[in-house]
C-alpha cells in the first residue's frame, strides 16, 4: 500500500460530518466563537450588564451617562483530544468507497467524548436547583423538577426562547411514563435527534452522558453555554511494524458556562 496515496480530505470530510451527525447537546449551544478554536487559545467573553432605565421626562428632560460595568470571562480552548487507528490497504479501501465504517466510527467517538466534557462543566458551572435535597422518584416530582429549573431560569430574567434541559436516562423514563407521544409533549414540529418532548417552553433532551446514578436534569439558555471545535490535523503514516498505515486525527476544543445563573441543574438527592 502506498502512502503516497492517501488521501486526508475523504477522512476529514467523513470524520467532521460524523462528528457532527452524532451530536446531541453540541447543536443546542452557544457555537459563535467556532472561528477561534486555536490550541491554548482563550476566547474573551463580555457579559455586558444591563443599563438603568430613568424617567427622562420627570428628570427634567435631562439625563447623565453612566459607567457600566462590564464582567469578561475567558474560554481557555485546552481539551486536545486524538484518535490513532490502523488502516490496512487504504489504496483497496478508497477505491471501494467504503471509508464509511472508518469515519463513522472516529466522529462518533470524537462527538462522545466532547458532549461528556460539555455536560461535566455545564453541571460543574450550574446553580442548584435542588436546594432542598428532593428525591425524584415519580414522574409527578420529575415535572416539578423541571418546573423549578423553568422558575429559577424566570427568576433571574433568562429569556424565555432558546431553552433547553437536557435529562439522563433514568429521568427520561420518568417523564415518558406520562408524555410519549408529540401531541402531548407540547410540540407540533417534528422533534430534533434526542429530544424526547417539549415542556413548559423548553426542548427536553435525553443523553446517557449526563452524569449520575440518579435522575439528573440541567437547564440552560442558549447563549449561556459556549462551545468551541476544530478537528484539526489529520494524517497517515507507515506503521514500521505491520503491512498498514497508522490513521490518526486530532479534536481542540473548549467549553465554558457563560453565565451560571442561566444554567440551572436539577439532581435527585
Amino acid at each position: 500500500m502506498a502512502i503516497d496515496n492517501f488521501i486526508p480530505e475523504i477522512w476529514s470530510a467523513g470524520v467532521t460530518q460524523s462528528f457532527i451527525a452524532n451530536q446531541v447537546v453540541i447543536p443546542t449551544l452557544n457555537t459563535q466563537y467556532a472561528g477561534d478554536a486555536t490550541r491554548g487559545n482563550t476566547v474573551h467573553i463580555i457579559n455586558a450588564t444591563t443599563p438603568t432605565i430613568v424617567d427622562y421626562a420627570a428628570a427634567g428632560r435631562t439625563i447623565t451617562a453612566e459607567a457600566l460595568a462590564d464582567t469578561e470571562v475567558s474560554l481557555l480552548i485546552n481539551q486536545e483530544k486524538a484518535f490513532s487507528v490502523n488502516v490496512d490497504d487504504v489504496d483497496a479501501v478508497q477505491a471501494a468507497g467504503s471509508f464509511n465504517a472508518w469515519t463513522d466510527a472516529a466522529g462518533r467517538a470524537l462527538a462522545e467524548d466532547a458532549e461528556t466534557y460539555v455536560l461535566a462543566q455545564m453541571i460543574a458551572g450550574a446553580t442548584d436547583g435542588n436546594s432542598g435535597s428532593v428525591v425524584v422518584d415519580t414522574p409527578a416530582e420529575a415535572k416539578a423538577a423541571i418546573r423549578a429549573i423553568r422558575k429559577s431560569l424566570t427568576e433571574s430574567k433568562v429569556p424565555s426562547g432558546n431553552r433547553f434541559v437536557v435529562v439522563n436516562p433514568d429521568f427520561a423514563d420518568l417523564l415518558l411514563q406520562d408524555l410519549s407521544d408529540v401531541s402531548v409533549a407540547g410540540s407540533s414540529t417534528e422533534l430534533r435527534d434526542g429530544q424526547i418532548l417539549r415542556l413548559y417552553g423548553m426542548d427536553v433532551i435525553e443523553s446517557p452522558l449526563l452524569a449520575g446514578a440518579v435522575p439528573s436534569a440541567v437547564g440552560y439558555h442558549q447563549d449561556m453555554v459556549a462551545f468551541v471545535n476544530q478537528i484539526g490535523s489529520l494524517e497517515s503514516l507507515r506503521n514500521p511494524t505491520k503491512f498498514s498505515d497508522i490513521v490518526r486525527g486530532l479534536n481542540v476544543y473548549g467549553a465554558l458556562v457563560v453565565k451560571s445563573a442561566a444554567v440551572v441543574k436539577y439532581v435527585s438527592a
